[in-house]
C-alpha cells in the first residue's frame, strides 16, 4: 500500500504559511524563508520561486509578486535573465509605485526577488548577498581557502594580473584567464614575445594552463567574487578570448557561467572576430550579462595587424544583435600614431555607418621596453610624455576627437548621437540601460571622467546613488581582512580609515557601486575641490 505525501519542500513551505504573512520581512525566520524559497528554484525558471513566496504573504506584497509573474518581470522580452543588480530600477520603483508598498514592503519584495536567483560558490544568500557564506553548497570543495587565495593576489603584479591563481583583480573586474599568448602580434602588447609574467614566459602562442572548468572553479571559490554582482573579463589581460585555440575554452566557460544561472556582467575585449555560428552561440545566453568589446582606432597594421576590414565587419555584424552588449573600444590611441585629422575622421566615420550606440576611448601605456622593441622592429615611436602603467591621452587630442565627433555627427540630434565615454565600466553601464551607476565609481570626479558625451540617463543614475549602510561594507572588509577598520559613510564617499590597495579598493567600489576612498585619498579630493 502506497500513501501520497507533499514533496518535503512543500511540507517545508505550509509551515512557513502558519508562521504568518511577514516571514519575508526582516526577522529570525527569513533564513529559513530564504532556504524553503530556493528549494523551488530552477535557473531555467525563477517564477516557481515567485509562486511559492506569494504563499508566504498577502495584500499589496502578494499582489506585486504576483505582477512579477504575470507579466514575467524577471526577463526581458529577448528571454534573457534581468540581472539581479538592475531589479530595484526597472522593477522594484515601478512595483512600489503601482502596489502602494510602504518601505519594508519593498525591502521584503527585494529580499524575494533575490530568492529567484542562484548563489554558487563561498559568497552570498538572498539574506546577504556580499557576505562570506557561513556553510557551502553541498558538494563544493574550494580548491584553496580565502586566506590562501588572498594572498595570491596580494603578490600580483601592478595591473593586478595574478598568474598564480589565473583569477586577477584588476581595474575592469575579475579576469579569469586560462593562459597567456596572444598570436595577433600588436606591437605595443604588454604581454608580448620575451616578456616575463611573475615566472611564466611570454609567448606569442597562448599557452593553455586549465580548462574552462577548472577556472570557473577557481572564480567560485575567490573570496573577492560575488555572484550577480563582481564584473567578469575573460582574458583581460592574456591574450584573446575569441582566438580560434582558446574560442573552445571561452564558450564552455560562458555556457558554465549561464548554467549556474550567474547574472554577472561578462566581457570579452577582441580584435578578432567570430563566425555567424559563434555569434548565435553567444546569442543563445540567457542569464550571463555579455558585453563584446571590438577595438578599433586605425592604428596602422604594422603595429596592430589583425586586420582591419573582418574587424570592422564583425563590428556591424555583432551591433545588429539584440541579445548582446557591444561597445566600440575606440583604443589604444597613440599620440602622432593615430591621431591625425584624417585617422579621426575615418574612425567617427567607420562607428556612425556601423551604427555604434556607445564608444569609449582610451590612450596607449607605453614603457622603456616598448621604445625598445618599436626601434627594434623599425616602427614609429609615438610622441608624448609616459608614465609607467598609465595610459596616456593628452587633453588636446580628446578635445580634437570630440570636436571631429561634432563635425561627423553634425546631421544627427545630440539625443541620438552615440554615447563617447572614457571609462569602460561607464561604457558598460550606459550600454545595458543606465540602470546602475559606473560600477567602478568614477563619478567621485565627474569633471574628468563625465566630460565627453555621457547620457543625461546615466549622469542621474550616478548622481543618485544610494550609499551603502555600515553592515554592508562590514561584510566586504570582512573579505580583505579589514572587518575592524574605521569607516565614514558620507553622502559622496565611503571613506576607510586604514591602507587599501588599489585592488581592494576597486572591489569595494564594484559591489558598492559608490566610491570608496583612503583617508588620505579623500582629503586629496576635498583639497583638490577646494583649490
Amino acid at each position: 500500500m502506497t500513501t501520497n505525501s507533499a514533496p518535503p519542500h512543500h511540507t517545508a513551505l505550509e509551515q512557513l504559511v502558519a508562521a504568518g504573512p511577514l516571514v519575508l520581512h526582516r526577522g529570525p525566520v527569513r533564513a529559513e524563508a530564504a532556504r524553503v524559497l530556493q528549494s523551488f528554484l530552477d535557473v531555467t525558471d525563477p517564477y516557481p520561486v515567485v509562486a511559492a513566496a506569494r504563499h508566504l504573504c498577502d495584500g499589496p506584497l502578494e499582489q506585486a509578486l504576483a505582477d512579477v509573474a504575470g507579466r514575467r518581470l524577471l526577463h526581458e522580452p529577448t528571454g534573457r535573465r534581468i540581472p539581479l543588480q538592475e531589479l530595484p530600477a526597472r522593477n522594484l520603483r515601478r512595483l512600489r509605485a503601482v502596489h502602494h508598498l510602504d518601505a519594508a514592503q519593498v525591502e521584503a519584495l527585494h529580499f524575494a526577488l533575490r530568492c529567484t536567483f542562484a548563489y554558487p560558490g563561498i559568497v552570498g544568500t538572498p539574506d546577504a548577498p556580499l557576505a562570506l557564506k557561513t556553510v557551502l553548497p553541498e558538494g563544493f570543495r574550494p580548491v584553496a581557502s580565502p586566506q590562501e587565495i588572498a594572498a595570491t593576489q596580494a603578490m600580483a603584479g601592478p595591473d593586478g594580473l595574478n598568474t598564480t591563481y589565473m583569477v586577477s583583480q584588476m581595474k575592469g573586474g575579475v579576469s579569469v584567464d586560462f593562459g597567456i599568448g596572444c598570436p595577433l602580434m600588436c606591437a605595443y602588447c604588454y604581454r608580448r614575445e620575451g616578456d616575463t609574467v611573475d615566472n611564466y614566459l611570454g609567448s606569442w602562442e597562448p599557452k593553455g594552463f586549465l580548462s574552462a572548468e577548472e577556472a570557473v572553479e577557481r572564480l567560485l571559490a575567490h573570496p573577492w567574487f560575488t555572484p550577480h554582482v563582481t564584473p567578469i573579463g575573460l582574458h583581460m589581460s592574456t591574450s584573446e578570448a575569441f582566438l580560434p585555440k582558446l574560442w573552445p575554452r571561452t564558450w564552455r566557460a560562458l555556457q558554465l557561467l549561464d548554467g549556474l544561472g550567474l547574472t554577472n556582467r561578462t566581457s570579452c575585449i577582441t580584435k578578432h572576430t567570430l563566425s555567424d555560428e559563434q555569434i548565435e552561440c553567444l546569442e543563445s545566453l540567457t542569464n550571463v550579462d555579455l558585453d563584446v568589446n571590438v577595438c578599433y582606432a586605425a592604428m596602422p597594421e604594422a603595429i596592430e595587424p589583425p586586420n582591419r576590414q573582418r574587424r570592422l565587419n564583425f563590428l556591424r555584424r555583432v551591433l545588429t544583435s539584440e541579445k548582446i552588449n557591444v561597445l566600440a573600444y575606440y583604443r589604444p590611441i597613440a599620440e602622432g600614431l593615430n591621431t591625425s585629422d584624417a585617422h579621426l575622421r575615418h574612425v567617427w566615420e567607420t562607428f556612425k555607418e556601423a551604427g555604434a550606440r556607445t564608444v569609449v576611448l582610451g590612450g596607449l601605456k607605453f614603457g622603456d621596453d616598448h621604445i625598445h622593441s618599436f626601434m627594434t622592429y623599425g616602427l614609429p615611436l609615438p610622441s608624448g610624455s609616459f608614465t609607467p602603467g598609465k595610459k596616456l591621452l593628452t587633453g588636446a587630442t580628446e578635445r580634437r576627437i570630440m570636436r571631429m565627433f561634432d563635425e561627423v555627427y553634425a546631421d544627427v540630434p545630440v539625443s541620438r548621437r552615440p554615447a563617447v565615454l572614457k571609462r569602460s565600466s561607464c561604457g558598460r553601464s550606459v550600454e545595458r540601460g543606465s540602470w546602475i551607476p559606473d560600477y567602478n565609481g568614477h563619478y567621485d570626479l565627474p569633471e574628468t571622467n563625465c566630460r565627453l558625451h555621457c547620457p543625461a540617463a546615466q549622469h542621474q543614475t550616478c548622481a543618485t546613488a544610494q550609499a551603502p549602510d555600515e553592515e554592508t561594507v562590514r561584510q566586504l572588509l570582512a573579505r580583505v581582512s579589514r572587518s575592524d577598520a574605521r569607516l565614514d559613510i558620507t553622502a559622496s564617499t565611503v571613506v576607510v580609515h586604514t591602507d587599501l590597495s588599489p585592488f581592494e579598493r576597486t572591489f569595494l567600489r564594484q559591489n558598492l557601486l559608490y566610491p570608496v576612498h583612503t583617508a588620505r585619498q579623500a582629503a586629496d579630493l576635498v583639497s583638490g575641490r577646494l583649490s
